[in-house]
């Protein structure tokens, strides 16, 4: 029996998100795993209680929550190490950790360098990859030179937006032409985007996005530009597509219209060209980008001009993007942790030792030197 572990929550402004995606996925679990769910709180602690697969939990956490013990990993060990009497006590060896965080901390690469310390196998992104993806404004670079088009951007730092906020303005204004849409380069689930309509209100907007991050992306905004979707999932090493789906949403798609809104989604007719263009575009990213696990990419396109843009790369989308693929949330959910338990294995037979006398030389050198010593 694989002991998995399933990680979510996280210190990120897509803490809520995050419980909800490992609420659906737990739920939807075979029951020949050992689950161990991992809740990290909105301060960056790691907590295991006994009815962390009840959504009322986190309603309140601190009072709601049944046995809960703190736990971490320890670099150089799978063993998921609990906290017990003020002491931290060997629970169990992990074989996989199945992650559904989202958001800063969890999706950036930063949950993936510590699995990667402690050889836990885990289901996305890879370090590397997970940092990019995360990063719109690197994602869109990188991808330009595999000639997938995105809308027009800058990018400003805060620091410079500081320093000289006319330039900042001013620059801006040359290079982008109104409306404008405003959104922290490293964030998701549409949290502090804005569309602006003009210079007077930019400085105000830039202002708003800098609370989320330091570094913030500036579109041009695409009037009446139909939204799409496409997921991605490595099968035996060989990336496959889910179904296009396309986005009802309002001038930008917010928030809101994500998670809180109760209409249901329709299934529009997609012309097949276009559609066929955002599954070679979905299949050409995710290997650029060297992906793993599931993905899902969004895409804009502009009607009139025949254009389709990709948006940008989700490396472990809302509930793991199981609506868009055929087959059942389960079978997806092992397909995810048979393929990182491969990869993970494949890795180990890479040549890690690698013999010489560098440091019996630097010994011997460092004898006569006060600068080695």
């Amino acid at each position: 029996m694989k002991t998995v572990a399933v990680i979510f929550g996280g210190k990120t402004v897509e803490h809520d998100i995050s419980v909800i995606t490992a609420q659906q996925t737990l739920k939807n679990m075979s029951k020949l795993y050992n689950i161990i769910p991992i809740y990290i709180d909105i301060n960056g602690v790691w907590w295991t209680a006994q009815n962390l697969g009840e959504s009322q939990t986190f309603l309140n956490f601190e009072q709601k929550a049944i046995k809960k013990k703190r736990v971490t990993f320890l670099a150089g060990s799978p063993v998921l190490m609990c906290e017990s009497n003020g002491k931290f006590k060997k629970q169990d060896k992990v074989d996989v950790a199945l992650l559904c965080t989202h958001g800063k901390g969890g999706e950036d690469g930063s949950l993936q360098g510590v699995l990667e310390s402690s050889f836990v196998p885990y289901t996305s992104c890879k370090v590397a990859s997970s940092a990019i993806c995360m990063d719109k404004a690197l994602t869109k670079r990188l991808l330009k030179t595999f000639k997938i088009d995105s809308v027009k951007f800058i990018e400003v730092f805060q620091g410079d937006f500081l320093s000289n906020k006319f330039k900042t303005v001013q620059k801006i204004k040359e290079k982008l032409k109104f409306p404008l849409i405003i959104k922290p380069a490293r964030l998701g689930s549409s949290v502090g985007i804005s569309l602006c309509d003009d210079v007077e209100e930019l400085q105000t907007k830039l202002q708003e996005a800098f609370a989320f991050d330091d570094k913030v992306l500036v579109e041009e905004f695409l009037k009446n530009a139909e939204e799409f979707c496409c997921a991605v999932v490595k099968v035996n090493g060989h990336a496959l597509t889910s179904k296009v789906e396309q986005v009802d949403k309002g001038k930008i798609y917010s928030f809101d219209e994500k998670y809180l809104a109760t209409k249901q989604k329709s299934d529009k007719k997609i012309d097949n060209d276009l559609e066929n263009k955002i599954l070679k575009e979905s299949i050409c990213a995710y290997k650029a980008l060297e992906c793993d696990g599931v993905v899902r990419i969004d895409y804009l396109y502009d009607k009139g001009k025949n254009k389709l843009y990709l948006n940008e790369v989700n490396s472990i989308p809302g509930s793991l993007a199981f609506n868009l693929f055929s087959s059942p949330f389960r079978d997806e959910i092992d397909l995810l942790i048979d393929e990182a338990i491969c990869a993970y294995e494949h890795k180990q037979e890479q040549v890690y030792k690698f013999s010489s006398s560098a440091i019996e030389q630097y010994c011997r050198i460092s004898k006569n030197n006060k600068y080695a010593k």
